[in-house]
């Protein structure tokens, strides 16, 4: 076993790199890694991007490669244009982001920024938002539409009596549609108003496919446990998948770096208990879309890494 110098830490015979700090290994026959001109360091603080920090963060306003210390602007004290910084809108960027740090799997230089004020929307991002708004309009129409007296509505959104008795379609489609009213305002709203804030961390987390994937999945997950309610209730709404995009950023991140971003967590644990425990709301569906959406992040997380390790 070689011992690392600086950490202290147990690594394989054949490492040149420390798994825990990145600090270069001697070993006989080998040349020291900080001698190498090949081996990628931190712009900053020049730490060798090694270990640990192999999946290095590439800022995309002054292109220069960082470690998970120094992966923010402010950390590296970016000296790039204001105007610049703006977060990529398209799925095709060629940037991962982990929290706030961007890591080009090409090399290429970022697509030209057009100055000025902007707000940064991701297609999937608008279309879910759109689709929010839809299922309220979907929500009126169809309660003038209906079978025997009985409004499509109602056979839309989540009765848990008529799930228990075999009718699970509100199981995905109470995810959108929403019951008219007050409520089924407020609903979309703040659902809509959520994937608004949220899209810049969401974007970056999941690619386009995953972006629609974790939330169908993990709203349906939440529709699930909340028949733990009981047979009286009816639910319906977005916020179990929205949760679980945002629980599954967590885990995403933490799969990639091996670290937890405590601000992500602190951010995700207020949204959770604020919105559960502020109103007329379904924390089961709450719930459930937030460990389904757990798992999902991780499971991101870890492909992410394998496929950035091995590429």
């Amino acid at each position: 076993m070689n011992i690392c110098e600086n950490c202290g830490a147990d690594n394989p015979d054949a490492s040149t790199y420390c798994k825990t700090c990145g600090s270069p290994l001697n070993s006989a026959g080998q040349r020291k890694a900080s001698d190498s001109e090949d081996v990628k360091k931190c712009s900053y603080c020049a730490k060798p991007l090694v270990g640990e920090d192999a999946y290095y963060f590439r800022c995309r306003y002054c292109e220069q490669d960082f470690c998970y210390d120094h992966r923010l602007p402010e950390n590296h004290l970016c000296k790039s244009s204001p105007l610049r910084r703006n977060i990529p809108s398209s799925t095709s960027s060629p940037y991962y982001s982990t929290g706030g740090g961007y890591y080009s799997t090409s090399g290429r230089s970022s697509p030209k920024q057009s100055g000025g004020f902007q707000i940064n929307f991701s297609k999937q991002g608008r279309n879910l938002a759109i689709l929010i708004g839809a299922g309220l309009v979907l929500g009126y129409v169809f309660s003038y539409i209906g079978f025997d007296g009985v409004p499509i509505t109602n056979y839309l959104i989540q009765y848990n009596a008529a799930v228990y008795q075999g009718w699970y379609l509100p199981l995905l489609t109470s995810i959108i549609i929403v019951a008219p009213g007050s409520l089924g305002l407020l609903d979309v709203f703040f659902n809509a108003i959520s994937i608004v804030w949220l899209d810049r961390l969401l974007s970056t987390t999941y690619s386009s496919r995953q972006y629609y994937l974790v939330f169908v999945l993990t709203g349906v997950a939440g529709n699930i446990l909340s028949l733990l309610n009981g047979p009286d209730i009816v639910s319906f709404g977005a916020s179990g998948g929205i949760f679980g995009l945002v629980a599954g950023a967590v885990t995403a991140d933490y799969a990639i770096n091996h670290r937890i971003n405590g601000s992500l967590l602190a951010w995700f644990l207020f949204i959770f208990i604020y919105s559960s425990f502020a109103g007329s709301v379904d924390l089961f569906a709450h719930l459930g879309g937030a460990i389904a959406g757990l798992i999902a992040g991780y499971i991101i997380g870890r492909s992410r890494r394998s496929a950035t390790r091995y590429s």
